[in-house]
């Protein structure tokens, strides 16, 4: 029997917990009282890892009472589906923003890897939320490294139909997953936007072994 892929998978009930919860897209838009909550709940999370940080300390950092906290989001884990929704969020716009000044599939590979390179620039970065999410809660939570799984597949599935216009062969989207994210990493390791000017040069190069002859 074929095995379910990580996106469908996040559609199917899991007892005792919301399906809300498990889409990288949220059902609904976040209220400003939610939106204050989950940007708090992300510097935290970021700044020290999820298992340190407490729903008292996201409601100081929110400037927000408790039990707004709680009306808000019910529990941490919560907010940790809500910040990973939003950097989703943030990683489609981009691509959308990517292919909007791509007149070429080719360029727009390598738009993916300037848009990392900007990302790894900033100071607030600390690596990927989907890689240290999963690191850090994968084991303990199946829901969330689904949601990891499920942003990767969505990559991988985004990098196959670029390759697919340009003219490239589908495995090489493969590869080109495992640029974006050991280059994801390697900054975190790093502190440096270094892996994404090098991981742009190995996506150059693997797709220049193609002739382009991009697809309609």
């Amino acid at each position: 029997m074929r095995r379910a892929s990580p996106l469908a998978r996040l559609a199917e009930p899991i007892t005792g917990r919301p399906t809300t919860l498990l889409s990288l897209t949220p059902t609904t838009r976040e209220t400003a009282v939610q939106r204050r909550a989950s940007t708090a709940a992300d510097t935290l999370f970021t700044r020290h890892g999820v298992t340190p940080v407490t729903m008292d300390d996201i409601a100081a950092e929110a400037g927000l009472a408790l039990d707004e906290l709680t009306a808000a989001y019910p529990s941490k884990r919560a907010l940790v589906v809500a910040v990973l929704q939003r950097w989703h969020g943030a990683w489609r716009r981009a691509l959308d923003g990517i292919a909007r000044a791509s007149e070429d599939p080719r360029d727009e590979v390598l738009g993916v890897f300037g848009y990392l390179e900007q990302c790894f620039a900033d100071e607030g970065w600390r690596g990927c939320a989907f890689i240290n999410g999963h690191a850090e809660l994968g084991r303990i939570d199946p829901a969330i490294a689904e949601l990891a799984q499920a942003h990767f597949a969505d990559v991988e599935a985004h990098l196959t139909q670029l390759c697919a216009r340009a003219g490239v062969p589908s495995h090489v989207a493969q590869a080109l997953s495992l640029l974006v994210e050991g280059a994801r990493v390697g900054s975190a390791v790093q502190r440096s936007a270094q892996p994404a000017r090098a991981a742009r040069l190995g996506a150059a190069m693997l797709l220049s072994v193609y002739d382009a002859h991009p697809t309609s």
